[in-house]
């Protein structure tokens, strides 16, 4: 068992780099904010009980490094994901990309879930070391969707719906791969944008970047940032760092509200600010 603890996860993922799917969006309350509980294995995945098209439970993998979601071939048929008659593949007895109409995460629905069928060899022998049939895995077609907050002591998870677009993986791959190798740069304006400036916060800080200064009568002052707040997330954005906090801002429109949160004095603070075109 301590092999399998110390290999699975690795193999798991490299196992699934090349693999794509599609895009869809939440049919959730934007505001929602839904606790889910998971199993913490031995070998460290994580495990969550899942409602498929209503069937189920379903002993689902949570894997927030893989690119891909993934549908065991029982699973499928079961939930009615694809036709028991759909031919295989020869690789891993794969039925190809299907969707998964609703999937049920405790009170959390999640709609149009594009997903791959397949049984995958590492899923599959997991699941027999442990005793448990484990039917798939979850990965980047959910989290895209959502700020995820793990509490790996009490074996929760928190999401949070985002607006994020999800990239058609298997689409893009062969232009990504094949494509010419283009340096694209993107010039962001945060002093004439927002009005404040920027630096990295100390490894044992908040996760987030430091306010240094604030321009006066600027969108961050009218918002009440000071210097010392330390930013969480811009416009439903992690900003963990300055390029961040940069790509966050490029993606801003003049005129409309956004939200800022903060870390103050170890307080967590959530702000409207109305960035202006220029100042």
């Amino acid at each position: 068992m301590r092999f399998a603890r110390r290999l699975l996860p690795t193999t798991l993922a490299a196992s699934l780099a090349l693999v794509g799917l599609g895009s869809a969006r939440p049919a959730v309350d934007p505001e929602a904010k839904v606790e889910v509980p998971f199993d913490l294995l031995p070998s460290n995945h994580m495990v969550v009980e899942v409602s498929l098209n209503g069937e189920g439970p379903y002993r689902l993998i949570f894997d927030v490094g893989s690119p891909v979601t993934l549908i065991g071939n029982s699973a499928a048929k079961e939930s009615g994901i694809i036709d028991g008659n759909a031919p295989f593949a020869f690789l891993f007895a794969a039925r190809g990309e299907a969707e998964v109409k609703t999937m049920q995460v405790g009170s959390l629905t999640t709609q149009d879930v594009p997903v791959i069928v397949m049984d995958h060899p590492v899923v599959k022998a997991l699941g027999d070391i442990l005793g448990k049939p484990i039917h798939g895995l979850v990965g980047h077609s959910f989290f895209a969707r959502y700020k995820t907050t793990i509490d790996y002591q009490a074996e929760t998870m928190a999401f949070e719906p985002v607006e994020h677009e999800i990239r058609d993986f298997l689409t893009d791959l062969p232009d990504r791969l094949m494509g010419p190798k283009v340096a694209r740069r993107i010039i962001v304006e945060p002093m004439a944008l927002i009005g404040f400036a920027l630096e990295d916060t100390p490894e044992d800080g908040p996760r987030g970047v430091t306010i240094v200064s604030v321009l006066d009568d600027s969108p961050a002052a009218r918002a009440g940032l000071r210097p010392g707040d330390v930013i969480t997330s811009l416009d439903g954005r992690w900003t963990t760092s300055i390029p961040d906090t940069y790509t966050a801002a490029s993606k801003v429109e003049p005129g409309l509200e956004i939200e800022v949160v903060i870390d103050r004095d170890g307080e967590e603070m959530k702000l409207e600010m109305t960035p202006t075109a220029g100042i």
